[in-house]
């Protein structure tokens, strides 16, 4: 019996690949360059060859393979594993992605959100793991999201739960990419750390950093040094982050909240600010249950979370032919 998946996390410059194990492991892995350039059908045949080159590599026989799972930008529908759009990828209007992918490899495929994908790895094999109820946020050039109950992703009702990155915190606040009004990721991500410390810069305050190439991981380290600018706008950050937080552990009464991404390097410098906020913001209880932590998996945490998509698909598949 076929006891190992591939993950795929697909991305706008680089595919992640790997052979994962029914627990967790992975046997190998890798990533290559999307090449947008060579059109849709050469990103297809690219993700295809992967499937074949990682489990080549991981020794792994062709029919020991189950099934393949790819993590994917969205908005998608994942029962029928189709992309509705996906801005980092031109021209990916409403694509069978899953059924393309899989006429392709030979395996059978499955679709879920990337965001999604590295929360379920994050809660079966992370820092989630044993947990009944863990939400992950993903802090880059925006803010992504992931609901895990009971080992299964929350998709909502039409597959867009978990864009938490378009919590409002800040009614009067600035126009948000999606089209809303005072969006955490407006405020809160790599992008909006930058973007806050420039309009300062512009407005004459006196700092260390320099506008010109201007990152996200400078500010915080300008911070660290003692750069009253700096602080100023990490102290914000964790405000806005730290106040979307409390409105989850609100919401949903978590047992973990988990931190994904290059900013979470700051550790303490992050993580004891937002803590304080969230607590704050939260019922008390909420907040004493709800640790919130940096994620454990890093740069695999796409293709394992990928991987449990398609396990958990065709154990579904399983269970309705049993039940047949």
């Amino acid at each position: 019996m076929a006891r190992h998946y591939v993950g795929i996390d697909l991305g706008g410059t680089n595919i992640k690949g790997g052979v994962v194990t029914a627990e967790g492991e992975v046997l190998h892995f890798e990533s290559i360059e999307t090449e947008i350039e060579g059109g849709r059908d050469h990103v297809l045949d690219r993700i295809a060859m992967l499937v074949g080159k990682v489990r080549d590599a991981a020794r792994v026989a062709q029919d020991d393979i189950a099934a393949v799972g790819i993590g994917s930008p969205g908005p998608l529908d994942t029962k029928r594993g189709i992309i509705h759009e996906a801005p980092n990828l031109p021209g990916w209007i409403n694509l069978p992605l899953a059924a393309e992918t899989g006429r392709r490899c030979g395996y059978p495929c499955f679709l879920e959100n990337d965001a999604n994908s590295a929360a379920l790895a994050e809660a079966h094999v992370g820092a989630g793991k044993g947990t009944e109820c863990m939400i992950m946020l993903t802090l880059g050039t925006g803010i992504g999201g992931g609901i895990v109950i009971g080992g299964r992703v929350w998709h909502g009702a039409d597959d867009i739960a978990a864009e938490l990155g378009h919590v409002s915190v800040k009614l009067d606040g600035i126009r948000c990419n999606c089209g809303s009004i005072g969006c955490v990721e407006a405020y809160a991500s790599a992008t909006g750390v930058v973007r806050r410390a420039l309009e300062a810069l512009a407005e004459g305050a006196e700092s260390v950093l320099e506008a010109d190439g201007l990152t996200c991981k400078q500010v915080f380290e300008a911070a660290a040094g003692g750069d009253a600018l700096a602080q100023r706008v990490v102290r914000d950050t964790a405000t806005y982050l730290g106040a979307a937080i409390g409105s989850l552990i609100n919401i949903f009464n978590p047992d973990m909240i988990v931190l994904f991404g290059g900013m979470t390097n700051a550790g303490d410098q992050l993580f004891v600010p937002v803590r304080e906020e969230a607590a704050k913001r939260s019922f008390k209880i909420g907040s004493d249950r709800c640790q919130i932590v940096r994620s454990l998996l890093g740069a695999e945490a796409g293709v394992i979370g990928a991987a449990i998509t398609a396990m958990q698909a065709m154990d579904e598949q399983q269970d309705t032919a049993n039940l047949g």
